[in-house]
């Protein structure tokens, strides 16, 4: 593999080290202050420059992303913050929303909050405020390769309801800045039960900034939540200054899939440090996530784009289910979905990304 410019096999690596450790894997603890006391965590860190906690106790979230120090998500005022202060009314999910890479949203319902047959629904749902079990954090060799990765189930179940299980390994590598989130949900129940999930990836400064573009394939149909994203649809792609009081603007967009059936995008800042540049580039399988929800926050303090793979959109529950836009899956059923995220690291790359979106 090549680590640092130059290639390594495996031997040739470990007669340079005294652990492969040095060079980067995974590292598993516990919170200590706070209102973050208590979570467990796992810290994932590689030599080509990711490193990444993902939040055990909040089904496996990603809290935070860093590439060669640079941050690329977005985190809240909350910080990482314990389930234990989760309240399942109307907005008040936002008071433990800590933002970063990764806050799954769902499973049963997501978006706005809402009552659907007598049951009162808040924001966004309970699975991001669950804790995972059966944790494998590890590392191994593929030939010349070296491999980091998290793994668990949460489970959101509920008494004579719903019975779902997510499982999730999250992976990164020692050669190159991708991760990779694999999911699986299964209805372990006798009962069919809504299955809504939406990906809240939250990106932030330095990446997002007034110089920085959301590029999306040209056959790309994009549409407004509301009245206020409406009058700034024609620049949903365009990202200003901070400015007190900015109206968050939301927009769906429903992507033409390439030739593999995969939603492509990226968020660029081609102007970041002189010009050298910062990206990522996203993509996930249209057939299991076929929206992808945009948000735009440009508040001061507030800074954030929302990229947001889902497989409904924001209506609600019942919204949703009126307009036969929601997924329901059946007893035994099991539901795979998949997010592959790559940092951009050098002009060339980001210049080439570019040209691919201009075609």
């Amino acid at each position: 593999m090549e680590i640092f410019g130059k290639k390594y096999s495996k031997i040739e690596l470990l007669k340079k080290v005294g652990d492969v450790s040095q060079l980067g894997g995974v590292k598993l603890y516990e919170f200590s202050d706070g209102a973050a006391k208590n979570l467990r965590a796992v810290d994932l860190k590689s030599p080509s420059g990711i490193e990444m906690t993902v939040i055990l106790d909040r089904a496996m979230d990603i809290s935070s992303l860093t590439y060669k120090n640079i941050p690329i998500a977005w985190k809240s005022s909350t910080r990482e913050t314990s389930s234990i202060y989760y309240e399942s009314k109307g907005l008040e999910w936002l008071r433990t929303f800590f933002g970063g890479l990764l806050t799954t949203c769902g499973l049963t319902y997501f978006g706005s909050p809402t009552t659907d047959n007598g049951e009162e629904l808040g924001l966004h749902g309970r699975i991001s405020s669950l804790p995972a079990n059966n944790i494998l954090a590890d590392c191994r060799w593929e030939n010349d390769n070296y491999i980091m990765w998290v793994q668990g189930k949460v489970r959101e179940v509920r008494a004579l309801y719903e019975k779902l299980e997510l499982s999730r390994k999250i992976t990164t590598f020692m050669d190159k800045p991708s991760i990779l989130i694999e999911d699986t949900v299964e209805n372990i129940g006798f009962k069919s039960s809504p299955l809504m999930i939406l990906y809240h990836m939250n990106f932030g400064f330095p990446l997002l900034d007034s110089t920085t573009k959301l590029l999306l394939p040209k056959e790309t149909r994009t549409t407004s939540r509301n009245e206020t994203a409406n009058k700034g649809i024609k620049s949903f792609n365009e990202f200003c200054e901070p400015e007190d009081n900015f109206d968050e603007q939301v927009f769906i967009h429903e992507i033409a899939p390439d030739k593999d059936g995969n939603v492509n995008l990226a968020l660029i800042n081609s102007e970041f440090n002189n010009a050298e540049g910062l990206g990522v580039s996203i993509k996930f399988s249209k057939k299991s996530l076929p929206y992808l929800v945009q948000w735009k926050q440009a508040s001061s303090g507030e800074y954030v784009c929302g990229l947001e793979p889902a497989n409904s959109t924001l209506g609600g529950r019942d919204v949703e289910i009126k307009n036969k836009n929601v997924r329901f899956i059946d007893p035994g059923e099991k539901i795979d979905f998949k997010i592959e995220l790559n940092i951009l690291n050098s002009k060339k790359e980001i210049e080439d990304c570019i040209k691919g979106y201009n075609k």
